[in-house]
């Protein structure tokens, strides 16, 4: 595991991304996308309970709300749960802590967990034995992780360029970047194991770029169709992530399950 550190605590740099942003959408526009596709994995019924730790604006938990099924979010930034319950009160949705979930033992079907474990600098393990806690027995989990590779690399070159002409202070924790092998060595120590994985992307380090991106879409748009490439970009970035598929995704999805 490798620490990155940034001028701006990470809980800072959240709360602001969620106060600045667009409202999510209601749905996704393109069920193909991360991370709605490896949602679609373990999201199998209506009639089944559903967590999503970490639920940001709520593009996965109104996603699945508005279809009908049985979804509980938690959230630590307050912006966002305040944003959320003023878009649509119907949303169950809470905020608390991921070290100490307000939920009973094997009260979910399934937990979703999407670029979350990853920006806790302390109590991994606290937080992946909660969630255990929460999940029924045989019960499905699919968890986003930063990977520890080039293109993450070239990712904080590009904040530190975009950001080099700030007096910012002394650097503060931001997330984790972790190994394949070792994070599904942490889960399975707390009985979740993995039964497949993918490297995969919310967007492509040629995004940065401006003169690579398709025309220009606000947040909320991008959010719910993807981060899309002009021709050129997808050229470039289609010829990257099939030489080195590994080296250039920025999340690792792991799917399995609770040991029974």
């Amino acid at each position: 595991m490798k620490k990155v550190f940034r001028y701006e605590a990470n809980e800072v740099y959240w709360d602001c991304r969620w106060e600045e942003a667009n409202q999510d959408r209601d749905g996704f526009e393109d069920l193909s996308i991360y991370p709605i596709r490896y949602a679609e994995e373990v999201v199998l019924s209506p009639k089944e309970r559903v967590l999503e730790l970490g639920a940001g604006l709520g593009r996965i938990l109104k996603h699945y709300h508005n279809l009908g099924y049985q979804i509980s979010g938690l959230e630590r930034s307050e912006p966002a749960v305040r944003r959320l319950r003023r878009d649509d009160p119907e949303l169950d949705i809470m905020e608390g802590d991921v070290q100490s979930l307000p939920y009973e033992d094997n009260e979910f079907d399934v937990v979703l967990a999407f670029g979350l474990y990853h920006n806790l600098e302390d109590g991994f393990h606290q937080a992946l034995s909660e969630t255990a806690r929460c999940l029924k027995a045989k019960g499905r989990f699919c968890i986003s992780m930063r990977p520890q590779n080039i293109e993450m690399t070239l990712n904080e070159c590009y904040w530190r360029w975009k950001k080099r002409h700030l007096d910012q202070g002394p650097r503060q924790f931001h997330k984790w970047l972790v190994q394949e092998s070792e994070f599904a060595q942490m889960l399975s120590e707390h009985g979740l194991r993995v039964s497949r994985t993918y490297c995969a992307r919310n967007l492509s380090i040629l995004h940065r770029v401006p003169w690579l991106r398709a025309l220009s879409a606000n947040e909320s748009q991008n959010r719910a169709r993807g981060y899309r490439l002009n021709p050129i970009g997808k050229g470039l970035d289609n010829l990257l992530v099939r030489a080195f598929p590994a080296q250039f995704c920025n999340v690792i999805v792991f799917i399995g399950t609770k040991n029974g």
